[in-house]
């Protein structure tokens, strides 16, 4: 350990912090991707993500040699914090990126240390439980004064925060300090800087820090130069390159709000915000759902994992589904065929998806089928469903209403081509709309008496 700070991130209570700490240097550590305090660099344009997956919304697009600081990679994305919020970047396209890092799988024992003081030694994540899953509660700085209960599980230690107990990675915390200038404030470096031993004329270059490094600042300024805390001692660098970055402190995670418990009706997309296509995962038929009683667009907010997320407000219930509202024609109360219908669970999840739905927005609709033997690849393929359209012949307006939401939401539902009334509509040629096909004879085979959609996988 370098140096100690006087405070933790977020927390003006700090100082009064009553710790126990286990005797650290028996403890075999393991790194946990829980430092705050790296820096990764782009090595192409690459998108900076709102969560870690494709799917999640771009906040911006950096170019080629940007850099952010980062606090650990996992299943090939790194942390990094863009504009003062979490985000994410495809580690593949990071230099200095942490390698990967396993989530801390503790067995549930623990051991007791003695009592001591300890120090952060980068700064570091707090945790409301032992492991990189549980959410974090505040940042604590680097050389920031920490006392332990001396509670020890894996490789997390748990610490007494003023009567709130917390876990710190053991990897970023040791027993000794030193004494370096009281960190101020931080700020970021809008180019490249170079790293100098003194603000005279007479310096050392100890090289360059990339564009985007995060300096902890002393206030202290001379000759233009800005003495910084940099890897542990006093360097200085040049002042007029710095932007400030915010306080030493920064707030807390917002609390949820209280919700209320609701279910799930259907399979549910798990809608990233009130508008919009952009969704993070599914809720199953009859899963809970947490919700807090905002309704906007046709959809409800629901708390998941402590975020604001939202769904279909039609499907959500006060009550959980039972087996005969699924209606389902066998014996198995998981079956999608109702009635007549044949062959859907024999779909890929993408018509699975579309059969559920159709099961609760058209009451209408009691026959669908779905896999088949046939002489188009279609439903052997297990790709496609026939939406069959009661008393089509003076019904042609509910089968329309049916084709046109579907290609309405094709995106969504990885829609591949619809075909009703001798008419097909394919994403291939969207912008063509809805093109006339050739007599194949009866009804049936001009789809005039169902609706057929054919998706992608």
């Amino acid at each position: 350990m370098k140096r100690a700070l006087p405070g933790l991130r977020g927390l003006a209570a700090a100082a009064g912090v009553a710790v126990l700490i286990q005797g650290l240097g028996t403890l075999a550590f393991s790194p946990e991707a829980d430092a705050v305090n790296g820096t990764v660099t782009t090595t192409t344009r690459v998108n900076v993500r709102s969560g870690p997956a494709t799917s999640y919304a771009s906040l911006t697009v950096l170019n080629a040699g940007d850099s952010l600081p980062s606090s650990g990679s996992a299943n090939g994305w790194t942390e990094v914090t863009y504009k003062g919020q979490t985000a994410y970047i495809a580690s593949a396209y990071l230099s200095g990126s942490p390698s990967d890092a396993q989530s801390s799988q503790t067995s549930g024992a623990t051991t007791t240390g003695e009592a001591g003081t300890a120090y952060t030694t980068a700064s570091v994540n707090l945790r409301t439980g032992p492991s990189t899953r549980d959410a974090v509660y505040v940042v604590a700085l680097k050389g920031a004064k920490l006392t332990l209960t001396g509670t020890i599980s894996g490789n997390f230690a748990q610490i007494d925060y003023s009567g709130k107990l917390l876990w710190v990675s053991t990897s970023y915390i040791g027993t000794t300090s030193e004494s370096l200038p009281e960190v101020t404030g931080q700020a970021r470096g809008t180019t490249a800087l170079m790293i100098r031993t003194s603000s005279s004329a007479n310096f050392t270059s100890l090289g360059d820090a990339p564009k985007g490094t995060i300096f902890d600042l002393t206030g202290v300024e001379q000759n233009g130069m800005a003495q910084v805390i940099y890897k542990g001692a006093v360097r200085w660098v040049n002042a007029t390159y710095l932007t400030a970055v915010g306080s030493l402190t920064a707030p807390l995670a917002p609390t949820p709000p209280e919700t209320s418990l609701r279910y799930a009706t259907t399979t549910l997309n798990i809608w990233s915000s009130s508008t919009g296509q952009s969704y993070s995962g599914v809720i199953p038929r009859g899963g809970e759902l947490q919700v807090t009683g905002t309704v906007q667009n046709g959809r409800t907010e629901i708390i998941v994992n402590g975020a604001s997320k939202w769904v279909t407000s039609s499907y959500v219930s006060a009550t959980p589904p039972t087996t005969s509202d699924a209606g389902a024609s066998s014996g198995d109360g998981d079956s999608l065929n109702r009635g007549y219908s044949s062959g859907l669970d024999q779909t890929n999840e993408n018509v699975k998806a579309i059969v559920r739905d159709v099961w609760n927005r058209y009451p209408q609709i009691n026959t669908m089928y779905g896999w088949r033997k046939d002489v188009t690849p279609d439903h052997p393929a297990g790709r496609a469903v026939d939406v069959m359209i009661p008393s089509y012949k003076t019904n042609s307006a509910l089968g329309w209403e049916i084709a046109k939401y579907y290609q309405a939401h094709a995106s969504e539902y990885n829609i591949n081509y619809i075909i009703f009334d001798q008419k097909i509509w394919s994403t291939a040629r969207t912008k063509e709309g809805w093109r006339s096909m050739a007599d194949r004879g009866g009804d049936t085979a001009n789809h005039k008496d169902h609706v057929h959609i054919n998706t992608n996988g």
